[in-house]
């Protein structure tokens, strides 16, 4: 049975451990209405251009649980975080993985930006209607026809790979012709992975969920440059989760 936001764990506050603009101690009623504005002040970027990365992970560094995707690590006060980071956000970026994986749907009306090399993106739950105004998938000039077969409506940036990949400048130059300039990482590992190598994440969002994940899970994204971050805010809820925004040395 696939997991339902009604059924994840519900925190009732969350609790400021460390940030350098809020004092310490300070606890955030999660029944409040005005708790999003709250958390809202906490992650707001510094300046228009901005790209961040958010994702979850377990004690042992997994990124899915059980049922092979994150909603089984996930709880309500997380996603309440993503879905606040999401509507300060232009675009969110994804793999094609991420899109089969997690199942995904439409995310207007902020954009969803697809990075993929073959344009197989078979599983997703986005209708052509809900593709045409918020989908830009960016793949090579072979993969046109793939993409128009498998997510029919959503707009194609064609771009030329380089070694094999797709050029991260180029996929962040596509959006910012857009006007898209506010962005968010949501996986897969390997595209996360190249947005560290390449130094082009100004800020870590991660959430650690208070649970093993199976040993067979897929693991937390790799550098291989070593990138560096300094803690700007550390949460904790009711249910023991931690949150961390961590900004770019």
């Amino acid at each position: 049975m696939a997991t339902t936001i009604e059924s994840m764990p519900d925190p009732d506050w969350l609790r400021i451990l460390t940030a350098q603009f809020a004092r310490p101690g300070d606890i955030l009623n999660l029944r409040d209405e005005s708790v999003d504005e709250q958390i809202r002040e906490l992650y707001t970027p510094p300046r228009r251009d901005w790209v961040r990365m958010n994702m979850i992970g377990s004690l042992n560094g997994r990124v899915t649980g059980s049922d092979s995707t994150s909603d089984t690590l996930s709880n309500r006060a997380d996603r309440r975080i993503l879905g606040i980071i999401r509507q300060m956000s232009d675009a969110i970026i994804v793999g094609a993985q991420t899109v089969r994986q997690e199942r995904h749907l439409a995310t207007k009306p902020t954009w969803l930006c697809i990075v993929t090399g073959s344009g197989n993106l078979e599983g997703h739950r986005i209708s052509v209607e809900d593709a045409a105004a918020s989908v830009l998938v960016c793949c090579p000039a072979e993969a046109r026809a793939e993409v128009e077969r498998t997510i029919p409506g959503a707009q194609i940036q064609e771009l030329s790979p380089r070694d094999g990949r797709l050029s991260l400048d180029e996929v962040l130059a596509a959006l910012k012709e857009r006007d898209l300039r506010q962005i968010v990482v949501e996986g897969g590992n390997r595209l996360i992975s190249q947005f560290l190598d390449e130094g082009r994440l100004d800020e870590i969002c991660l959430t650690q969920a208070p649970v093993f994940a199976p040993n067979d899970a897929t693991s937390l994204p790799g550098s291989e440059t070593g990138t560096a971050f300094s803690r700007e805010l550390l949460l904790e809820d009711s249910e023991s989760f931690i949150y961390q925004r961590l900004l770019s040395q």
